[in-house]
C-alpha cells in the first residue's frame, strides 16, 4: 500500500480518472490554495516518489493533470515528454559540441 502525505492525498482526489476532463494546473491552485510550484511538486513527488500514473495534456482547451487509466492515455501522456527529452539533450549536444572562443 502507497502511504501518501495529505497535501498527495488531496491531490489524487482531486484528479479525474482518465483523459477526459483532465484538471487544470489553475484549478489544483484555486482548490487548495497553494501556490503553483507546491502543486507541481506534489504532483512530481507523487510520480517519481510513488509512482502513480499521473499524465498531463498541454494543450488548450482541455489541458491539465489526470489519473492515466489505459495505455492509449499513457501514450499521450508520454507524446510531450518524449519530445522535450529528445529537444534537451539536441540543446544539451549543440552547447557540448560548440567551439569556444578563446580568451587569448
Amino acid at each position: 500500500m502507497v502511504h501518501l502525505d495529505k497535501d498527495e492525498q488531496r491531490i489524487m482526489e482531486l484528479l479525474p480518472k482518465g483523459i477526459d476532463r483532465p484538471r487544470p494546473l489553475k484549478e489544483l491552485i484555486n482548490l487548495t490554495g497553494w501556490p503553483s510550484r507546491k502543486v507541481r511538486a506534489t504532483v512530481y513527488r507523487l510520480i517519481v516518489v510513488h509512482h502513480q500514473p499521473i499524465g498531463a495534456v498541454y494543450q488548450r482547451p482541455g489541458n491539465g493533470y489526470f489519473i492515466i487509466t489505459n495505455d492509449t492515455e499513457r501514450n499521450i501522456a508520454l507524446a510531450p515528454l518524449t519530445s522535450q527529452i529528445m529537444e534537451m539533450t539536441k540543446r544539451a549536444q549543440i552547447i557540448s559540441n560548440t567551439d569556444l572562443e578563446s580568451e587569448d
